[in-house]
């Protein structure tokens, strides 16, 4: 006979014993105990809410097992249980299983399983077997069950393995564009209920279909004749029909030139894109108009314009009341996409009082988060690389980015490393290139990095602007090296000019401008250089137009602008500190930068010894010169602020040009009467020339 294994005699006594004691068990059902957490040392909980105590004389006594069942209990000093045996409460129930009592709650949809579920306590003569135990709840309670089935698999969508069923697909699809149209409109009112959801499920769901596998059988077999009998319809999810939730009230895309931006709603306040949120794709964020997306989408302007009226101070709020007739008004008048909105909204409104409602009297920040565009940015893939509501903020961190996404931009024709000579063609003001299946709008421009040329594509035209006649002046440079050399060593009086300008850079800085200022002046006199035939003609003519002439007038005017500069820097530096000096050095500050001589427009340049001759005026009589800065201040710094955006969104307005020099001819009326030109400017005039700049 084989050898038993060595664990086979615990194994066979513990069988026995759970077989002996499981027979005993069946006749003391009433006699089993509960050791509880709340019960005090050798204490047991038993049956009909008794307790009772280990006798001292067990063996169980000190090892106090979780459950235990009594050959008897007796009442002497207190009740004890004798001759004790430990059990488990297994054996309990399945003996006891006619005097148990089975109670049920938290029934619940578990997706998983595809079942509805809830948690079992079974108990026998008040002792609780099993506290928790999670069942399968539909057989137990069918119509509980087969209403929590529908809510949550069905209406509520908490059923994985239907998510490729027809029906399911398209009910899905149905409620999600009425979801869209819900956040178009903002408002939660024409999905219908989550309870008329539930009743056109429960009209054709037949009784006792309570869990994932009963419904798929049905399903199947209903299917054969009814393909569609569980495919709802508009009328089904509709409250009503929402006729004013039109593509021209709410489209899904704005069109800017050859761009489309995509629009999403978001209907959820305090979500990050609650609203309005326009995907823009990286490579044209500083090709797009910033000032368009202040008018949001047609249906939802109404509710910005009267949020607007709403945010001006009160003494400006109370000409406009009630504001929504205003903001009525003004939607019936206003061309949207028009400009800035704040702009157009302030002259709308001024006309309607015949008062002054400028830009910054708004408080746009006052306004709901949804009555601003959202922007999302994305690069190539479609990945979000940032996002927020301002898209000027936006340029300024991801500006980087964008210029880097154009530097990789290679075209065949107009991207050069080094040109030395204009031996590429004409060159177009813009060209079409594609990045990432999206056509994009180039700017090609020469382009002027430590004495090279080269030729390149720029996402902005002020850009390539700017760029473009920096690459001019340098190629005339390097074409025509032998005249350039000459005049840069027979500049007239340039020692002296070196002094005066000492302050603002070194004298090398003020050769090369005085150098470059000849050649804008005897071959650039304007950027629009774009041909090989106007490159050559403008070459030609500027060597036949005494090239050192030209340079000493630039040399002549330099030294008359730098002197006053000079008397000026004198009589500054005797001044205390005060608002009239802090004023003129920020005056001085945008007349006089570093290289002011290039990037000061001719037409104005000649005007700078007068410019600098009524400050100097203007120090020397400081009576009422604060009741006249009081008056120009705000036109100053008003010009500053749009020329800060435009700087932003790499924007060129001569019409703000031509602001800024006008408000340099109202200090001279201001500040110095007898200096100013025979058409004065007033701040009238001014005023009329802010309205051109606005829209």
């Amino acid at each position: 006979m084989a050898t038993m294994p060595r664990t086979q005699p615990n194994r066979e006594g513990r069988n026995r014993y759970e077989a002996i004691h499981r027979a005993v068990l069946s006749g003391l059902l009433s006699n089993i105990g509960h050791r509880e957490p709340k019960n005090e040392p050798h204490e047991y909980s038993g049956a009909r809410g008794t307790r009772f105590h280990i006798f001292p004389g067990s063996a169980l006594f000190k090892m106090e097992p979780p459950w235990v069942m009594a050959g008897e209990i007796v009442e002497t000093t207190r009740v004890y249980a004798r001759t004790v045996a430990r059990i488990q409460p297994e054996w309990v129930e399945r003996l006891g299983e006619h005097l148990l009592k089975r109670t049920y709650f938290e029934p619940h949809w578990n997706e998983h399983t595809a079942h509805v579920v809830a948690y079992e306590k079974v108990s026998l003569y008040g002792l609780v077997l099993i506290p928790q135990r999670s069942v399968h709840y539909g057989p137990i309670d069918p119509k509980i069950s087969r209403e929590i089935f529908i809510t949550h698999a069905l209406v509520q969508g908490e059923y994985p393995a239907a998510a490729n069923a027809g029906f399911f697909r398209h009910n899905a699809r149905l409620i999600d564009e009425i979801e869209k149209l819900e956040a178009k409109s903002r408002q939660r009112d024409v999905l219908v209920s989550p309870q008329a959801r539930y009743d056109f499920y429960d009209a054709r769901i037949p009784a006792g279909i309570y869990n994932g596998p009963l419904f798929e059988r049905w399903r199947k077999q209903v299917e054969r004749h009814d393909s569609k009998i569980l495919f709802m319809n508009r009328r089904d999810l509709m409250a009503h029909s929402a006729s004013a939730v039109t593509a021209e009230m709410f489209p899904d895309a704005m069109v800017m030139g050859t761009q489309r931006i995509g629009l999403e709603y978001h209907l959820e306040p305090g979500h990050p894109a609650d609203g309005v949120t326009a995907t823009i794709p990286l490579p044209i964020l500083n090709q797009i108009p910033a000032e368009r997306f202040e008018w949001l989408v047609p249906g939802l302007l109404r509710e910005k314009l009267t949020a607007l009226i709403k945010s001006l101070p009160k003494d400006l709020r109370v000409n406009f009341v009630p504001a929504p007739d205003f903001a009525e008004g003004a939607l019936a008048v206003l061309k949207g996409g028009d400009g800035s909105l704040l702009d157009a909204l302030g002259i709308f409104l001024g006309k309607q009082k015949g008062i002054s409602v400028p830009r910054d009297a708004f408080d746009p920040a006052s306004l709901l988060d949804h009555l601003h565009m959202n922007f999302r940015i994305v690069d190539g893939g479609g990945k979000q690389i940032a996002m927020g509501r301002d898209l000027d903020a936006l340029r300024r961190q991801l500006g980087v980015q964008v210029r880097s996404t154009f530097s990789e931009i290679v075209h065949p024709k107009y991207t050069r490393e080094e040109v030395v000579a204009w031996d590429f063609g004409d060159l177009p003001a813009t060209v079409e290139v594609s990045r990432h299946g999206m056509k994009l709008t180039a700017y090609p421009a020469l382009a002027e990095k430590e004495g090279k040329v080269s030729l390149r594509l720029f996402d902005s035209a002020e850009e390539a602007r700017v760029s473009h006649i920096a690459g001019l002046r340098r190629l005339l440079t390097v074409e025509l090296r032998d005249e350039i050399k000459y005049l840069a060593n027979n500049l007239p009086d340039i020692e002296q000019m070196c002094l005066h300008y000492a302050t603002l850079g070194p004298c090398q800085q003020l050769k090369d401008d005085l150098v470059g200022e000849t050649i804008n002046q005897a071959f650039l006199f304007d950027a629009n250089v774009r041909t090989a035939m106007e490159y050559e003609l403008r070459k030609t003519a500027g060597r036949r137009h005494r090239l050192l002439e030209v340079g000493r007038e630039v040399a002549e005017l330099a030294g008359r602008v730098l002197g006053a500069y000079q008397r000026v820097a004198v009589v500054l530096g005797r001044l205390p500190a005060g608002a009239m000096v802090k004023d003129v050095k920020e005056q001085l500050g945008h007349l006089m930068p570093a290289h002011f001589m290039t990037t000061t427009p001719d037409e104005w340049l000649i005007h700078y010894p007068r410019f600098l001759k009524a400050i100097e005026v203007r120090l020397g009589k400081p009576g009422r010169d604060a009741e006249k800065l009081a008056e120009i201040g705000p036109l100053w710094q008003g010009y500053l602020e749009r020329v800060k955006r435009h700087r932003e969104m790499h924007v060129h307005d001569p019409e703000l040009e031509i602001y800024r020099w006008m408000i340099e001819e109202l200090r001279v009326s201001l500040f110095a009467q007898e200096l100013k030109t025979s058409m004065p400017v007033s701040v009238k005039r001014l005023e009329k020339q802010w309205e051109k700049v606005r829209k």
